[in-house]
């Protein structure tokens, strides 16, 4: 075979599009020389060279099929082939191809002229930038679609555990009345005790009234003290923090919380030492609130809530953990997305977490769960000292 590309026609020669013949193996008989451009070499040394090796190693495969669909078809039309580019990414071409032969005599061969995609490659990178700057701007609304619900949520959650608050610190107040009364009619009896013990003449009644009065006395002790606690937790906190007594806090807390459990659930305490801790205690309960009453609902039957607190290095730790059903890693990953959440349909809104988790940011701290199914969840909520 010559080394010396075939002659054109003078129109083909000069043609703007990229033109080659091949022989029947696939093999460059003549091109013109917007083709040796596009294959950045000159057309001598092109001659006699397999088209498969000026394309792309990736388009190869499809050269091949191309030159035989042409030559069993008679033509093959939109054929994109990639040519490689020096400093640029491969440049598309779409081929149309179709048997030839110079005369009669002569054996087939394959007629190509290709249309270089120049523009596609402009148009796709700047499509590409375009999708850049879409999906940086989607992620941007995303986030702050995610920050406008959180705040909705939060504004939901604090009006109606302002609601609560008022609620409950208006039915505290009515309740001191009646207690006064019972308090003072308890003192009343145990003044006149002694002389209705002389008066009577059953000794083991004396002793029944004696007991049944230091046993409401005790009663109405115990209500007393639900009562300062629950009017302590409703109370509003002064718009600046203070250094309070944690534990002291937490403990007040968890007399309420012990009202919600059921009867095969058991909260217990182990308080650590702590300095005072500069924060909002009525926030901090009502985290705390949150946390305990998520634990107590997710023990089914009998369990235990254990609350303690320590000190580690310059932070005050509250850790809550329980014995109930646990988390797998997709749940435990969702924790603190607003309107999630594991309860029922009706039983609850998702908010709790999610405003735990701001009022804990906000005073600098941390909030954290680990849990496993059937292993129970720990909640381990860490505050500064400073």
């Amino acid at each position: 075979m010559s080394s010396r590309p075939l002659p054109l026609d003078p129109m083909l020669a000069r043609a703007p599009l990229p033109f080659v013949v091949l022989d029947g193996a696939g093999r460059l008989l003549a091109l013109n020389a917007a083709a040796a451009r596009l294959y950045r070499r000159a057309g001598e040394t092109l001659a006699g060279l397999p088209f498969v090796e000026v394309v792309d190693p990736f388009s190869r495969e499809k050269a091949a099929l191309m030159i035989a669909e042409a030559l069993t078809r008679g033509a093959a039309h939109d054929w994109e082939l990639y040519h490689p580019q020096a400093g640029a990414p491969p440049l598309p071409v779409s081929y149309t191809a179709w048997r030839w032969r110079s005369d009669p005599a002569a054996p087939f061969a394959v007629a190509a002229i290709g249309l270089p995609l120049t523009a596609a490659v402009s148009l796709a990178a700047q499509l590409a930038t375009t999708n850049q700057q879409l999906e940086g701007a989607l992620l941007q609304l995303e986030r702050a679609h995610a920050e406008l619900k959180a705040a909705q949520a939060q504004l939901v959650r604090s009006e109606k555990l302002r609601a609560m608050g008022q609620l409950v610190a208006g039915v505290a107040h009515e309740l001191n009345t009646p207690l006064g009364f019972v308090a003072n009619n308890l003192g009343f009896l145990a003044e006149q005790l002694p002389a209705l013990a002389a008066s009577t003449p059953d000794p083991q009644l004396a002793a029944d009234l004696a007991e049944a009065l230091a046993e409401s006395r005790e009663g109405l002790e115990r209500i007393t003290g639900i009562v300062r606690d629950l009017r302590s937790f409703a109370r509003p906190d002064s718009p600046a923090v203070h250094a309070a007594d944690l534990n002291a806090s937490l403990a007040a807390t968890v007399r309420i919380a012990r009202t919600l459990c059921p009867p095969g659930v058991t909260i217990v305490e182990d308080y650590g030492s702590l300095p005072p801790v500069v924060c909002a205690p009525g926030q901090i309960n009502q985290v705390v609130l949150n946390l305990l009453t998520n634990a107590i609902q997710a023990i089914p039957e009998r369990g235990t809530v254990s609350i303690s607190t320590a000190r580690e290095g310059e932070q005050a730790v509250i850790t809550i953990a329980d014995t109930g059903v646990g988390m797998d890693e997709a749940t435990l990953a969702r924790l603190g997305e607003p309107f999630f959440t594991t309860r029922p349909v009706g039983a609850g809104i998702g908010l709790g977490i999610a405003v735990s988790m701001g009022i804990v940011e906000r005073h600098g701290g941390r909030l954290a769960f680990t849990s496993a199914p059937g292993q129970g969840t720990t909640a381990r909520l860490s505050l500064p000292l400073g």
